[in-house]
């Protein structure tokens, strides 16, 4: 019984490796009919026709596996017995607790080993030959929508057509019956079964010609009636494919498919399977071998014949795998088979690289006992034959010339040349098109390796070499070196600064006069005055205590040429136009918010403060919160920026989200003011109401109502301000304190820009007080790092050992 259960569980896994996946047969085998519940049979039976098979299909495989009618009776009740709710249900693969789980491995038709994944190597997608059965681009169905060739072989279920048209117009279509014959109206039956198209068109014409005699009539009678008889439906044909192929089973295919088709469909041979001897078996005998590898590297169709109904294709196990590894064109695994050789090889893998060292070829051999070294030279390839498990490797060349020298630097054609017998330095520079005008006449240099480890420098004069005075004789490896002046000497460059448009270093040129310099940079501006222009010099006279030459002198507002005394710069010079006495550009300040007249303001005067502004602007309106007036100052130094970064790294300490950073980079900083006491409480004119600067905002908000909690809260919020509620209390309306809270660093941002924080004071804390628009801070606490296991070992060891030497040296 138990037999005879395996064999209906067995169905299933063949229908199942007939589409894309299959089931692991290790625990298909195992498997208890009766032990299976109806959502598991379900399962299958779901399985089964999502592939677009039906229980009459089932049914022919089970009696190809030797399964009786009977045996798959069992199966067919039980699953017609299944409850509605189930049937309707989406069964997922991984319930009940005896389920078969569906798996990535594929089982060979139950005949060889399955293909598993850990039996894969690191070199599994370099077998050659095995990407082609796996590639989605690919596609190998034949195509039957092309004419069918007049020596296609007819047989039971394919369906002809013969259209008569002339004289009269008839249409037959009639399709071979199991008989092998066709049935046309007023004809009776004809057997083409097994006819080429060909054949059986002039068998059917001839049987037409008894009812339609015009068409044995000649072209040009008023009485002809043309024929023509085509294929309109191409039967299938049951091909079984077995062995180590990818999806083994049997396959309904079109009768026009051939060998490649059926591998294609099934997935191809698995890493195990051959390549090379693919057999096509027809009642019993083998009448064709495919090579895959001669059709991929050659075309040829050898052994692709066209498949006829219940053929099988067999693929065996691999003949010889050779691993060729290095500076070839296709590294990968091969097939060989037996009695082929090295050449056979080399021919697969498509030849070596340009870069490949082939005077000696390395293979290594396992002899059954150990490895060992084989060396073949490349015109004894032929006669060497491989064995299953070698490995070429074929090594790269060594990197190094046998005859080059190399010419750099100041001439026209630097690179690499051949080294020729007696070649000198001179016809060296004459054969890079000479040297350049901004070559070092007085040295050059020649790198020369006297073998592999040591070199030597000869130094020669760039003049003498040209002139004849003197030569060099060449040798291989030589680098020779031609210097360019601007290498031997510091780049020369001057600088203008102050009242120009575009303050800038150039590069220096001879003959530069002050004019030149202040168009190249763009002009004077406004407020330049070119009566006073101050150029700093180097000084070459060696003294210590004068650092530079400096000299002021007048320059041509206009830049119009100064021909009669020009003064003309040397390089380095540093040159600096002053603007007039008194000059200073309109300075801009901002006041918005709560005032009268919002607006952009001109300071009138160096000592114009914030109240002035106030009192500029209109006043402030009844509406104004005078607590959170806040002036933003402009970031202007690198003092400002440099202070910024600090902020912001002990901010960052603090582990403030990024969302709640107090501090950002941003065009200005906020600078806290008491606006109240400015204006209403004497303040000003006071060191409190700050002078104005370029840029400054003032923002003066209207009342606020709330306080605002952020950070390490439960549930940050908004929450309505009301005097005298202490800060604890708007964090209990936000959730309290999360576990991450670092209440000890808690800090309150005020409208006006101000900042307080916690107080502590040996038990005692003191919280900053609220007021109208402030914003809490609660910081996050620093993720503390838990101790490793092997830490923990490290330390309660040292404890242990401690606790003995002290009861040892107490004793």
């Amino acid at each position: 019984m138990k037999n005879k259960i395996t064999r209906i569980v067995l169905i299933l896994f063949i229908t199942l490796t007939t589409g894309i996946f299959a089931q692991d047969m290790s625990q298909l085998k195992k498997a208890n009919i009766s032990d299976l519940t109806d959502e598991q049979i379900a399962t299958y039976w779901q399985s089964i026709q999502s592939k677009g098979y039906s229980m009459a299909q089932l049914e022919t495989l089970a009696k190809v596996q030797g399964v009786s009618t009977s045996q798959m009776s069992e199966f067919k009740r039980r699953v017609q017995d299944l409850p509605t709710d189930i049937t309707k249900k989406n069964i997922k693969g991984k319930e009940g607790t005896n389920n078969l789980e569906v798996s990535d491995k594929i089982d060979i038709f139950g005949l060889n080993g399955k293909e598993n994944k850990s039996d894969f190597t690191e070199n599994e997608d370099l077998l050659f030959g095995y990407d082609f059965f796996n590639n989605p681009n690919i596609s190998f169905t034949p195509n039957i929508n092309v004419a069918v060739p007049q020596n296609y072989q007819l047989g039971p279920g394919d369906s002809l057509v013969i259209d008569l048209w002339g004289a009269t117009e008839v249409t037959y279509e009639s399709t071979i019956n199991s008989q092998g014959a066709v049935k046309f109206e007023g004809i009776g039956l004809v057997y083409v079964s097994g006819l080429t198209l060909g054949k059986a068109s002039e068998k059917i014409i001839s049987k037409l010609k008894k009812k339609h005699g015009g068409i044995g009539a000649s072209n040009n009678s008023y009485n002809k009636i043309h024929t023509n008889v085509t294929l309109s439906k191409i039967r299938t044909v049951q091909v079984n494919i077995i062995g180590e192929v990818k999806v083994p089973g049997t396959y309904s295919l079109v009768s026009l498919s051939t060998v490649l088709n059926a591998l294609y469909a099934s997935g191809g041979p698995t890493k195990k399977g051959t390549f090379r001897d693919v057999k096509l078996v027809r009642n019993g005998k083998t009448i064709a071998n495919f090579d895959i590898y001669k059709y991929l590297l050659t075309g040829s169709q050898e052994g692709n014949l066209k498949l006829q109904d219940q053929d099988v294709l067999l693929i065996g196990p691999y003949k010889n795998l050779v691993t060729v590894k290095g500076a070839v064109k296709r590294p990968g695994i091969y097939e060989l088979k037996d009695q082929e050789n090295l050449e056979n090889l080399m021919n697969f893998f498509g030849g070596f690289t340009p870069e490949a060292y082939t005077e000696l070829l390395v293979i290594e051999r396992v002899n059954g006992k150990q490895r060992e070294v084989k060396e073949v030279e490349l015109e004894n390839a032929k006669n060497f034959f491989i064995h299953g498990g070698d490995q070429l490797i074929v090594e790269e060349i060594v990197d190094k010339y046998s005859n080059r020298i190399v010419l750099e630097g100041a001439v026209f054609r630097p690179g690499n040349y051949e080294l020729t017998d007696g070649m000198t330095l001179k016809s060296l520079l004459e054969k890079a098109e000479g040297i350049t005008e901004e070559a070092f006449m007085s040295r050059g240099l020649i790198v020369r390796s006297k073998d592999d480890t040591n070199k030597i420098n000869i130094a020669f004069s760039v003049s003498d070499i040209l002139s004849g005075k003197s030569n060099e004789v060449l040798q291989a490896k030589d680098k020779i070196r031609i210097f360019n002046k601007d290498e031997l000497r510091e780049k020369q460059t001057i600088t203008i600064q102050g009242a120009v448009n575009k303050p800038q270093t150039f590069e220096f040129v001879n003959n530069l006069q002050i004019e030149d310099l202040i168009a190249m940079s763009g002009g004077l501006t406004e407020g330049a005055d070119a009566n006073v222009v101050s150029i700093s010099r180097r000084l070459k006279d060696g003294s210590f205590k004068t650092l530079s030459e400096n000299f002021t002198i007048s320059s041509e507002k206009n830049l119009e040429l100064n021909n009669g005394n020009p003064f003309h710069l040397e390089p380095f010079d540093i040159i600096n136009v002053r603007y007039l006495k008194g000059y200073v550009a309109q300075k801009t300040v901002v006041v918005k918010g709560e005032v009268k007249y919002q607006g952009n303001y001109v300071l009138s005067d160096k000592n114009e403060r914030i109240s002035d502004l106030v009192y500029r602007a209109g006043g402030v309106t009844i509406y104004a919160y005078l607590k959170g007036a806040t002036l933003i100052r402009k970031k202007n130094n690198e003092s400002d920026k440099k202070q910024l970064e600090l902020l912001q790294e002990i901010n960052a300490k603090d582990s403030i989200t990024k969302s709640d950073k107090l501090i950002e980079k941003k065009d200005g900083f906020k600078i806290g003011i008491d606006l109240d006491k400015i204006i209403n409480k004497g303040g000003a004119g006071s060191d409190i109401d700050l002078f104005l600067e370029e840029g400054d905002e003032l923002l003066i908000p209207s009342e606020k109502q709330t306080v605002e909690v952020r950070g390490e809260v439960l549930s940050p919020s908004l929450v309505q301000f009301k005097p005298g509620k202490s800060l604890k209390n708007y964090i209990s309306n936000s959730g309290g304190y999360s576990q991450k809270a670092k209440r000890n660093k808690i800090f309150v941002l005020y409208s006006n820009g101000d900042i307080k924080t916690v107080k502590n004071f040996l038990f005692f804390k003191s919280y900053p007080k609220l007021e109208p628009g402030a914003v809490i801070f609660v910081p996050t606490k620093a993720e503390s790092q838990k101790m490793s296991t092997q830490e923990i070992l490290g330390i309660t060891t040292s404890i242990g050992t401690l606790g003995i030497l002290i009861k040892t040296l107490s004793n």
